[in-house]
């Protein structure tokens, strides 16, 4: 050791940690940079206050009634678009929003030379600024059905497809009569065809967009999607391509009514669905489904009622509901998603490749002492 009369000794840094060091304080800028984006992905004004939740609506949803309604669209039989059983399924639908006091029409297309039909429901005059949607068609072939021999054959729907009609039912239902004059519901027709004898995708929903005047485009708020969401063990994450700050309010809401182990804080896969026409001219538009994965038995001959559960539509329908509440004769809007809005989850995946660098570079620069 020096002796005590030199000076104090001053730690030397070889000339390559001097050339080290900018990069080391760049990864470390970066990583506090990440870190401050890695938060909740509904984000501080996507959460309800405690005070605003003690006041939130309680839902009346009843699950029970919902999955009544799930079974009987199931005992018409498998669904397809054009068929007998369809026909008599859409009268079951229209028939049940009659009875609630709703005005329903139906708009009529042909798609491949099969008449088809969406069924739209509104209170008093049609200028509501809320559209709450889902399919209730099925796919006319259970392609995915691990059995060969059953690929060709319908499937029945009782999750992908009777599911989101059921929910809209039971909200048709118990909406307070003050706010029904903002909401509208609509069925669509020929949303699960695609890739079956040259038919598209989203058929319905496509053609519902093409004749909205443009006075209506203008007045929507907002277009919540219902889709898959009677599964028992129902798990929804954040589908990718829906409008972030509406999908914000929604799993917010879910949050509020103890509902974060079904509408789950992760970001799921973009998914070609019935709110993509609304997006593409700009209406603010959420997709509540269930995916990535699908459950097991889409697209098979095992989506039948009793892979479904009232508990699962109870928890949608009542977060719908209480959004519905809030929301109708409001001056919300909801802001489009923006290139910085996926930041948090790229922020998520990349903290660890930063921080393993840090690591490597502080090692090394041990080492070279």
């Amino acid at each position: 050791m020096p002796p005590l009369s030199d000076p104090a000794p001053q730690r030397i840094v070889p000339e390559s940690l001097h050339q080290r060091r900018p990069i080391i304080l760049s990864l470390l800028s970066l990583l506090l940079l990440l870190t401050m984006m890695i938060q909740p992905i509904t984000g501080p004004a996507g959460r309800v206050s405690p005070a605003v939740a003690a006041a939130i609506h309680t839902p009346l949803f009843d699950g029970d009634r919902a999955y009544e309604h799930l079974v009987q669209q199931c005992d018409f039989g498998p669904r397809p678009p054009g068929s007998e059983n369809l026909s008599l399924c859409r009268q079951y639908i229209v028939d049940r929003l009659r009875d609630q006091g709703w005005t329903v029409e139906l708009q009529n297309f042909t798609y491949h030379e099969v008449a088809c039909s969406n069924v739209i429901a509104y209170w008093g005059t049609r200028n509501a600024t809320l559209i709450v949607g889902a399919h209730y068609d099925t796919r006319p072939v259970a392609d995915h059905d691990p059995a060969p021999e059953n690929r060709s054959r319908p499937i029945l729907g009782a999750n992908d497809g009777a599911s989101g009609t059921a929910v809209i039912l039971e909200l048709a239902r118990i909406l307070p009569e003050d706010i029904r004059s903002d909401v509208e519901f609509v069925l669509f027709d020929a949303e699960d065809s695609g890739y079956y004898q040259d038919w598209s995708w989203i058929v319905g929903s496509t053609h519902y967009v093409d004749v909205m005047p443009s006075n209506r485009r203008a007045t929507v708020r907002a277009m919540v999607l219902l889709d898959m969401v009677g599964d028992a063990e129902l798990r929804l994450p954040r589908e990718g391509c829906s409008t972030r700050s509406l999908q914000d309010q929604i799993w917010s809401i879910a949050s509020s009514l103890g509902h974060d182990d079904v509408f789950l804080d992760t970001l799921g896969a973009t998914i070609l669905d019935d709110h993509r026409p609304f997006l593409d001219i700009g209406i603010p538009a959420v997709d509540i489904i269930q995916h990535n994965p699908f459950p097991w038995y889409w697209h098979t001959l095992e989506d039948t009622p009793d892979k479904c559960s009232a508990d699962s539509l109870s928890a949608v329908g009542g977060v719908v509901e209480t959004f519905l509440v809030e929301t109708a004769h409001s001056e919300t809007t909801y802001p489009p998603n923006s290139p910085l809005s996926d930041l948090p989850y790229l922020g998520i995946l990349a903290a660890p490749v930063f921080i393993l660098l840090v690591v490597i570079v502080v090692r090394r620069r041990r080492t070279s002492l």
